[in-house]
């Protein structure tokens, strides 16, 4: 059963109207757990070449331009774990393994009092993901002891925060191209690898009516050919593999 004071986070969470009343919140429940900071990114495409990223920045003054400006993303042994992963991660765990690298990264944040902490990866389904961070300046002992008491309510209040920054940021689109089933099912096959021909047969229609289909959903994607077609149509959630 879900205790007072995260259902109480979770409760503004939903009504939250700004980004600003997001990050108090975050930041509520961050000295509730016994953390010193934290860090909400959304990383949203744009494309398979380019994104844009959300910030909830509740980190060390300096960090994240620091972060940013050495692109140590290329090597964080957080980022590669959240996108590959679906549970909180506690650092201890990542940087008992880390390549030199990835151990340079972390030695450069716990320079700015992020020496240790908990994350949790959030994947959509429109391509995106998000990471819930909690860190803080302490001793291994008390920072694992905090991390692990803490890893439930980051867990569950991840996928709520997740949702509250999408609603503010208005990513679900009203706007966003709407495929027919035949559309849809045509682009499936064709990210396959089908030819029009071959997806008339399994489809029982005419060569030229499935042209018809996947041109249609080329306009309405905006795409200049049937690869980017599948590419975008994928990012968007609009196709998926079958049974759902």
């Amino acid at each position: 059963m879900t205790h007072a004071p995260l259902q109480d986070a979770i409760d503004r969470l939903a009504s939250a109207a700004s980004i600003d009343a997001i990050t108090e919140i975050c930041r509520h429940e961050c000295d509730r757990l016994g953390f010193d900071s934290f860090i909400y990114a959304l990383r949203i495409p744009t494309a398979f070449s380019d994104s844009r990223l959300a910030l909830l920045n509740g980190y060390p003054e300096g960090w994240v331009d620091h972060y940013m400006g050495g692109a140590l993303y290329e090597h964080d042994p957080v980022i590669a774990y959240c996108g590959r992963h679906v549970a909180p991660i506690r650092w201890q765990q990542l940087t008992e393994s880390a390549a030199p690298a990835s151990r340079r990264v972390m030695d450069e944040a716990s320079e700015f009092g992020l020496r240790a902490g908990v994350s949790m990866p959030l994947h959509s389904p429109y391509g995106e993901l998000g990471i819930l961070s909690f860190a803080h300046d302490a001793p291994r002992a008390r920072a694992l002891e905090t991390a692990t008491q803490a890893l439930p309510d980051v867990q569950c209040l991840a996928g709520y925060l997740h949702e509250a920054v999408r609603r503010v940021f208005v990513l679900d689109d009203p706007s966003r191209p709407q495929l027919t089933a035949r559309e849809r099912e045509c682009l499936r096959w064709t990210a396959d690898g089908k030819t029009s021909w071959e997806i008339g047969q399994l489809l029982n229609m005419s060569e030229r009516t499935v042209n018809f289909h996947i041109a249609n959903a080329m306009t309405k994607l905006d795409v200049s050919n049937r690869q980017h077609a599948v590419a975008r149509a994928v990012m968007s959630g609009a196709i998926n593999p079958h049974p759902f």
